[in-house]
């Protein structure tokens, strides 16, 4: 056993128990009964579509607790893997998706990448590492057609990083995270073409441009996750309200333009609460028809559907079976870290099954795995 395993598990074990989700890039050690649905998702959305230049949205609804969270994570750490660029939001009443422009300044400025085994953060920065490392090809951006020129011609500048000075470069790099760049500081700094910063009209434009650019440069793809923490996208009223009304539009055009071609190397996936697909169907039904929903929830339940609950992500369908499956996996990590294991494997039983039974018809697994880490803390 190495130090670094030791060290990252009892880290992960910790933020486990206090929030019931493992800090970043650990979910994976922590994983039961997900392992063939993020093989299939790899193997056929990843490799057999996405690094094609394909484009697809998914969404999965689960309660409060169900592992929405744990599911991107883990999809987060998949992608990073294969090279894409991931971008991760979490909707709330401070990041709406009504408000696109807010959304896509978000992406530009938080997406993320492993380069050379390190961590890169913004649009910027990313190019950048990129270019350093010899594995971006401008050329390419010169032969495709982007919806936003003003956006296409600062993601090539970037990619000439070389020809820029550093006041240039920081120049470009404002435009690039979305903020507001006027024609004649660009035109001071001889970047010629770059025009059209990031607003409240052009937001959508500029994030296919940004996407379809950066698998042009070379990167095999990029993930999108959007977690819905609080209701945001959901209403009681009988009318749904203006702002929910575009944002099931937007997220009409968002699957549109991966049918269309307007997406290129993306996937979009969207994690929500239980209620809001079958709403969309209701009350939205050019985006329920693109969903696929049907008359009376969820269609049928396969993986390759764009809408699944996630409980169907699972191998594990039953609760007692992902207790005891996950018993078996913090007794694993007790083992590997030389704790104490007598008697544990009735211990955290016991502790599972008072769980189920006080979140019996919601999610439990968040609470199932406060409760499993705070037990197996103790026995090391």
């Amino acid at each position: 056993m190495t130090t670094g395993y030791q060290d990252d598990v009892i880290d992960a074990l910790e933020t486990l128990a206090q929030y019931g989700i493992p800090n970043s890039g650990s979910a994976h050690l922590f994983d039961v009964g997900t392992g063939p649905y993020l093989d299939y998702f790899e193997r056929e959305v990843i490799d057999g579509f996405v690094s094609h230049g394909g484009a697809t949205c998914k969404f999965f609804e689960g309660a409060y607790g169900s592992g929405k969270t744990h599911l991107l994570q883990l999809l987060r750490q998949r992608a990073l893997e294969k090279g894409m660029i991931v971008a991760s939001a979490d909707l709330s009443q401070a990041l709406r998706l009504e408000d696109w422009k807010q959304i896509t300044a978000y992406i530009l400025e938080n997406m993320e990448a492993r380069v050379n085994n390190q961590m890169v953060r913004s649009l910027p920065k990313i190019i950048s590492a990129l270019h350093a490392g010899r594995s971006i090809h401008a050329d390419n951006l010169k032969k495709v057609h982007l919806v936003h020129p003003g956006f296409h011609n600062a993601l090539w500048w970037a990619a000439q990083k070389e020809h820029l000075n550093a006041a240039a470069w920081s120049t470009l790099s404002d435009f690039l995270t979305g903020n507001r760049v006027s024609v004649a500081d660009m035109r001071r700094h001889n970047l010629l073409g770059v025009k059209g910063p990031l607003n409240g009209r052009n937001a959508e434009l500029v994030l296919k441009t940004v996407l379809g650019g950066l698998y042009h440069l070379g990167v095999p793809g990029v993930l999108l996750l959007f977690d819905e923490n609080e209701r945001t996208l959901q209403s009681t009223r009988s009318i749904p309200p203006r702002s929910q009304r575009i944002a099931a539009n937007l997220m009409r055009r968002l699957i549109d333009g991966c049918t269309t071609g307007l997406l290129v190397g993306a996937v979009s996936v969207f994690a929500v609460l239980p209620g809001f697909l079958e709403m969309c169907s209701r009350n939205y039904p050019a985006l329920g028809q693109r969903l696929q929903m049907v008359s009376g929830g969820l269609p049928k339940q396969a993986w390759r559907v764009p809408t699944l609950p996630l409980e169907k992500v699972n191998v594990m369908q039953h609760p007692e079976d992902f207790l005891k499956a996950s018993t078996e996996m913090f007794i694993g990590h007790v083992e590997r870290l030389q704790g104490n294991t007598a008697g544990l494997r009735e211990q955290m039983t016991g502790i599972g099954q008072r769980v189920l039974e006080n979140n019996v018809g919601s999610g439990y697994k968040r609470e199932l795995m406060k409760s499993l880490s705070h037990a197996c803390l103790s026995r090391l």
